[in-house]
């Protein structure tokens, strides 16, 4: 893992680059934080810059997400967590049934806002 000031630097190289070529059209890129814990994922929906939305990605399948994503006509940038990191089965297949703690608290969820 790597520091946020690591990132950062990182990150200046590559707006370093656009600088130099200001006119250059660029697909919009896509930033995004992988995680695989419940603080990892808080520490990187907390960088997000805001308005943020909430989404489950991949719904109805073995790798559903959920996924806090920031959207400009310029970049997104999102972060995510796999729900079975957070959930117990309950029931396997003919759908999966999950018993899920929420992964954002109630105050957590109004710090997205």
């Amino acid at each position: 893992m790597s520091k946020a000031s690591e990132v950062a630097n990182e990150l200046r190289k590559l707006a370093d680059a656009l600088d130099k070529e200001p006119d250059a059209v660029i697909v919009k890129p896509v930033v995004s934080f992988s995680t695989y814990s419940k603080p990892d994922f808080l520490a990187a929906v907390k960088i997000i810059p805001r308005p943020v939305g909430k989404r489950i990605r991949f719904e109805d399948t073995s790798y559903e997400d959920l996924c806090v994503e920031y959207c400009s006509d310029a970049i997104k940038i999102s972060a995510d967590v796999a729900r079975k990191l957070m959930c117990t089965l309950v029931e396997p297949a003919k759908p999966a049934v999950y018993a899920c703690p929420p992964i954002l608290s109630l105050e957590e969820e109004e710090a997205l806002a």
